[in-house]
């Protein structure tokens, strides 16, 4: 009997540093906030998640961007036949580019014990519309993700379309 108990209280165990793993997420904070390491999201134009949440790297570079660099994967989505045909391509590992955007603001919903900031203005016809940054409520970043923010001039930024020939921009003066 002593080992059936011992047996059940090691599998509880087990099953109970699983569960605690599977709600832990990877955040960092650097002393100064600048730099992290916390789940980023890429979002389509009505904020539809474009892909699945992604460990990334995130740097701030000037008063008004972040650099993202993905931990593993890529920030752009691959559609699944794309996926399919290819797996090969769509698994590698090599180091991937920084993608670089500016923060929008605080999301007004975001899930229980988090805190969602969303960023914009990548001009790369590759990227998301939007990207999503998911933090722990405590976090040391929070206030610099709110000053950039903050700093971000009220006029939005508008991502060229790349099917729109430049000249077709500007109306005829003649």
């Amino acid at each position: 009997m002593a080992s059936v108990l011992s047996f059940l209280a090691i599998a509880g165990g087990c099953v109970f540093l699983l569960w605690i793993a599977y709600r832990m997420e990877p955040h960092w904070v650097s002393k100064d906030g600048e730099r992290m390491v916390c789940y980023g999201q890429g979002l389509g134009r009505n904020g539809q998640a474009d892909a699945r949440w992604r460990e990334v790297r995130v740097a701030k570079v000037s008063n008004d961007t972040l650099e993202i660099r993905p931990r593993r994967g890529g920030i752009t989505s691959t559609p699944r036949r794309e996926a399919m045909a290819n797996p090969r391509q769509t698994l590698s590992r090599r180091r991937r580019a920084p993608s670089y955007w500016k923060v929008i603001g605080r999301s007004d919903t975001p899930p229980r014990r988090r805190v969602v900031f969303l960023l914009d203005g990548n001009h790369d016809p590759d990227m998301p519309e939007m990207f999503a940054l998911r933090l722990p409520p405590n976090s040391r970043a929070i206030p610099l993700l709110e000053a950039l923010a903050a700093n971000r001039s009220s006029t939005p930024t508008a991502r060229p379309n790349p099917e729109t020939p430049r000249s077709a921009d500007r109306p005829d003066r003649g």
